[in-house]
């Protein structure tokens, strides 16, 4: 948090060192002071951080100096919690007028603290949190009616109601009370008190003694707002009081006043009660309401991020209120809200120091030499900025969601993302906050259209201890496809969970002793691993184990050969829990321990959003184990509570009961099946069905024309077309956008599969069962089940092969089946594209039912497509270019025909079809008509340039503006046969617009200059002095080809070019070429395959 000065030290002096540190010019009398706008501390700090660096100092009449940090490098160093700790700074020491020494305030050595974190910590746990999920979607309901019923231009104050949809959600939530803010005009007396009891805080941090002492007014109001507070929690807990909650209905109250420490025995007191209270109501809605303000904002400035968004949640939502199982689902929202707290960090600063004095800053991140602190010295780590630290984050201003995709996420540093705080000290609602988000995130993007009411609105900042959008006026109209129509009955609390964050089991029946003893040891903080171990413990006692679950620390010295025993652990920041800290130093200090004999498994539970340190401890464990000499009788179980944790669990817990049963010759009962999935088909024919790998959203648009575009006269080629595709009015397209289409298998397909198990084309069926892809419930002729829905030439896959051969009736043909499966085979089958049909023709003893063939089909998958023509043309209509693929199948089993080509060929004029747009590539584009370009392209590669080079025509004669030229080199078979678009390029050529470098594969006589050139990548290097001219100039190299053969030759072609020119060996040369798509993306490449 912001608005920071460090305490007051007797000794005022500015060493002669701190003196030459970065910093704004410290005046006699003021010191620095003057460079803080009390209104705008965030943004002050940051201007100075622009200035300055990224670590400077300040100084404060009446104060130490104190050091602000937004460098990766140095906050990496200080999150190391052996040598700094949290610091409550000046304006936290205001807070803690009203807010004591709550969770968020209290200092680091506080007593209450361990006391209150340790109490609270299992009541934000993943069950929990599940049991929660009614109350919060009880309020979201609230707000989205509300907005339902807003007139379309109403200009709605967003950040004023997710303040009341937060404050709500965390009093229902955590106290069973409403504040009822969605049926008042104003906002509850608690909001405005808290709200300036925060900024009073902030100005009076860097307020000078004088200033202090005159604002009488400002100090009178902040004891009555301190009042109004205190009176409003005093309130909740004297009703509490006068009216406990019944046995089962417990809230987090009920835990704060009556729950007791695990390791003092002790319960919190009325005092530190009241001052957890407020801490709740206070940062339980402030930043939340704060991160969903500043994403509303962004989703409406990259609608293409919108649009993804969007996309998912119609997928798995299909226009339902959303359940809490759903929201493992929504991945992407869940990026959104990471990417938003990157750049909006609404906690924006916390502040550290060191135990004992140190030396900061030897590995970098001062901006000069390394830097002595002390003490007490307070060391401000700048969020906002050092999330913006190019060090870490390419292109750190740009909103990009998918930085946080798994893979990308594991790149990351740990410490360099930090929204949450720092360790132990970091945010405990973290989860709490996190799922009420994504929930309102997913009804807000399903059912509204959202644009700024004042259309030239720039950001601008209220912040301070945090931090919120300015004047955000939106206009709001609910969706056409899919307005809101309430929650139906999507309320319920989840059974099985309480908020006491402990799991519910069934009594069990104990068994007759098997003889056996189980040792379960826990190590948790939330309690999810101890919950995993209590259900282990509940069913190994139903078949005749004797248990024992005790803390991992107890295992210390205490495990013995001939143990069976069970560790469930989690990892906190990476780091073990606090009852696992002494087996952890135990079992990987030095040499360890002997645990010969031990026979051990391990169950880890983590949050894979922290992927620098997911699964860390129970993976160290588990390795630690091996090495010591126990024996694993199964592989680690690796609960992820961000997605579905209790199938990962059950999934492993299966695969232990197995392992134990095998090793120790007992009988273990099957557990049953304890999940199932009930698919409920989704209207809207088979484009709701099989959009599942599309990014945009599927309309159904019109075929206005249909041209073959090639001819035989060099020699048989694949035949090239053209179709052009009106588009819904309000669907739009950018030129360098993609098409995806959804298609239909080909008749000669379909007809293979009936013809394989006897069916009639016009046989009528009807699907039952359970399919996420096939349309349950309708009925249909199986042609159409089998044009519309699944890949029929999907390469087969081993376990394919597997059932293919458990099936098979005739031995010989099964050895050849099981033959396939080695190495060697295997991948002759791939590189053949073999398909079931395929295997199935050619074994006709497999005795597989038509019902099980469909269970191993994949469903039909859209196909993308560059658009190749320009939207300054039509923004409505479409145009694709493409190769129809019929050849001689590879697997030699008659004909492969392209599915999705062959369907667009087929089409006439009024057809109606299924299609989505697609953002391209963002760096693939040619838009800056005043820079040269040099495009590279073979076949229907030239669809994306056309389009390209169609705009800059368009803007030539439209437009005052400068057209540079483009430098195109095309390659194809010859001039007659298809040479794609010759008419229009030789116009274009005549105007000045493009020079066209042709390269002919039959024809090479004919190539451009008649230099005897066959292929695209060869009259490129002919022409190698013409491409570097342009790449001096500023030129981008564009290429669109096959990614088989096109794209890596032409790459190869411009590192030898790169090499030649500015004379580097090989290596070198493919890093310059690297570094052009990596970093400046000067060439960017659009393979097709």
């Amino acid at each position: 948090m912001v608005g920071i000065t460090p305490k007051v030290s007797k000794d005022n002096d500015i060493s002669s060192r701190q003196a030459e540190l970065p910093g704004p010019k410290v005046y006699p009398f003021v010191g620095t002071a003057y460079s803080v706008d009390p209104n705008n501390i965030v943004q002050s700090a940051t201007r100075l951080a622009e200035k300055h660096g990224r670590f400077y100092r300040q100084v404060i009449p009446g104060t130490t100096p104190f050091y602000v940090v937004s460098s990766f490098a140095l906050v990496d160093e200080l999150s190391d919690e052996a040598r700094f700790h949290k610091l409550v700074h000046p304006a936290l020491q205001v807070i803690r007028n009203f807010a004591g020494n709550g969770l968020f305030t209290s200092e680091f050595d506080d007593p209450d603290w361990g006391k209150a974190h340790r109490i609270l910590m299992p009541a934000f746990n993943p069950l929990a949190l599940r049991s929660m999920y009614g109350q919060m979607t009880d309020i979201a309901d609230q707000l989205m009616l509300k907005w339902s019923r807003s007139s379309s231009d109403a200009a709605i104050d967003v950040a004023s109601d997710f303040t009341r949809l937060t404050l709500d959600t965390i009093a229902l939530c955590s106290f069973s009370y409403r504040f009822n803010s969605f049926y008042t005009e104003g906002f509850h007396p608690f909001v405005n008190a808290m709200a300036r009891g925060l900024h009073h805080a902030g100005r009076k941090a860097h307020a000078l003694e004088i200033q202090k002492k005159l604002d009488l007014f400002g100090e009178h109001r902040f004891q009555g707002d301190i009042k109004t507070m205190e009176e409003t929690v005093d309130e909740l807990i004297s009703d509490r009081r006068r009216n406990p909650s019944p046995k089962g209905d417990e809230d987090v109250l009920d835990v704060m006043m009556n729950a007791e420490d695990p390791s003092t025995g002790e319960k919190l007191s009325d005092e530190n009660l009241r001052y957890q209270l407020i801490t709740f109501l206070i940062a339980g809605h402030e930043t939340t309401s704060g991160l969903l303000s500043f994403v509303v904002y962004e989703l409406i400035k990259n609608p293409s991020v919108f649009k993804k968004a969007r996309k998912l949640t119609d997928k798995v939502l299909n226009g339902r209120f959303p359940k809490y199982e759903d929201l493992k689902d929504l991945g992407y929202l869940d990026q959104i809200l990471r990417e938003g707290l990157r750049l909006y960090p609404t906690a924006p600063a916390y502040a550290v120091t060191p135990y004992e004095t140190t030396t900061i800053g030897e590995n970098g991140g001062t901006g000069g030499e390394p830097v002595t602190v002390n003490p007490g010295d307070t060391l401000l780590v700048l969020l906002g900025h050092m999330h913006r630290d190019p060090a870490v984050w390419d292109s750190p201003e740009e909103f990009r969601p998918e930085r946080f995709e798994f893979d990308n996420a594991k790149k990351i540093p740990h410490n360099a993302w930090k929204p949450f705080g720092n360790g132990e000290r970091s945010c405990l609602g973290r989860a709490f906050a996190m799922q009420e988000a994504t929930m309102v995130l997913a009804l807000i993007v399903q059912h509204f259209d959202l644009e700024f009411a004042d259309p030239s609105y720039n950001l601008t900042m209220l912040d301070g201890l945090t931090s919120k959008p300015k004047d955000l006026l939106i206009n709001i109209a609910p969706r056409e496809k899919f307005p809101y129509r309430g929650r139906g009955g999507e309320s319920e609390t989840e059974a099985g969970g309480s908020i006491s964050g402990e799991e519910s089991f069934d009594k069990v029946a104990v068994a007759e002793p098997n003889g056996h003893k189980l040792r379960l040891f826990v190590g948790s903080n939330a309690g999810t691993s101890r919950n995993h171990a209590k259900k282990l413990a509940a069913f190994a006692n139903s078949q005749g184990f004797e248990t024992e679950v005790a803390d991992l620390d107890d295992a210390v010295d205490n495990l013995h050969s001939g143990d069976l025993v069970i560790i469930a652990t989690s990892s906190y920041e990476g780091l073990p829990p606090e009852n696992a800290k002494s087996f952890f130093e135990w079992l990987t200090t030095g040499d360890g321990p002997d645990l010969s004999g031990v026979n051990y498994a391990v169950v880890g539970s983590g949050n894979s959003e922290w992927a620098e340190t997911f699964q860390r401890v129970p993976s160290v464990i588990d390795q630690a184990m091996e090495t010591a000499g126990a024996h694993r009788l199964v592989e680690r179980g690796a609960v992820d509570v961000r997605g579905d944790y209790l199938s990962d669990f059950a999934g492993w817990e299966k695969e232990l009961w197995q392992a134990v049963s095998d090793h120790f010759d007992v009988e273990i009962e099957d557990q049953g099946e304890t999940n199932s999935v009930q698919i409920k088909y989704l209207n809207g024919g088979r484009a709701a069905s099989l959009s599942i790998d599309s990014e945009g959203e599927f309309v159904e648009a019109v075929v206005q024309k249909v041209v073959k575009l090639s001819t035989a006269a060099d020699g048989p080629i694949n035949d090239k077309y053209q179709v052009d595709i009106e588009l819904p009015q309000d669907v739009k397209y950018s030129t360098g956008d993609y098409l995806e289409v959804l298609p239909r298998n080909p008749e000669v397909s379909v007809n293979r599969v009936l013809d394989r198990f006897g069916l009639s084309s016009e046989a009528r069926i009807e699907l039952t069962g359970n399919s996420n892809i096939l349309p349950v419930g309708q009925v249909m002729t199986v042609t159409e089940l089998l044009s519309n829905y699944v890949e029929l030439a999907t390469p087969v896959s081993k376990q394919h092969i597997g059932i293919l051969q458990r099936n098979c009736m005739c031995p010989p043909e099964k050895r050849d089946l099981e033959m396939l499966l080695e190495p060697g085979p295997y991948a002759q089958l791939l590189e053949n594209r073999t398909s079931l049909i395929d295997l199935l023709e050619k074994y006709p003893s497999i005795d597989l039912s038509f019902d099980e063939y469909l269970s191993l089909l994949e469903p039909l998958r859209p196909r993308r497509y560059s658009i190749s023509s320009s939207s300054l043309a039509s923004r409505s209509q479409a145009s694709l270019t493409f190769s129809k693929l019929e050849s001689p199948a590879w697997s030699g089993n008659g004909v492969f025909s392209g599915v999705a080509s062959n369907f667009l060929a087929g089409l006439k004029p009024g057809s109606k079809i299924w299609v989505s747009v697609v953002d391209g590539n963002p760096h693939f584009r040619a838009d800056d008509v005043d820079k040269p370009v040099v495009m590279i392209g073979a076949g229907t590669g030239i669809a994306p340039l056309r389009a390209f080079i169609e705009d800059r025509a368009i803007e030539s004669r439209t437009s005052s503006r400068a057209v540079e030229p483009v430098l195109l080199f095309f390659g194809c078979h010859g001039p007659d046969s298809d040479y794609l678009y010759r008419e229009e390029l030789e116009g274009w050529e005549r105007e000045g617009l493009v020079d066209v470098r042709t390269a002919f594969s039959r024809h090479p006589e004919l190539s451009y200059a008649q230099d005897e050139v066959k292929y695209v990548q060869d009259q490129v290097y002919e022409n190698r002095q013409d491409v570097m001219e342009y790449l001096s100039k500023g030129a981008r190299v564009l290429v669109c080809g096959d990614a088989n053969k096109v794209a890596p030759s032409v790459r190869e072609v411009m590192r030898k070019i790169v090499g030649e020119q500015l004379e580097l060996d090989e290596s070198a040369a493919a890093a310059a070429v690297e570094k052009m798509e990596r970093e400046s993306f000067t060439y960017v490449t659009d393979a097709f395959s």
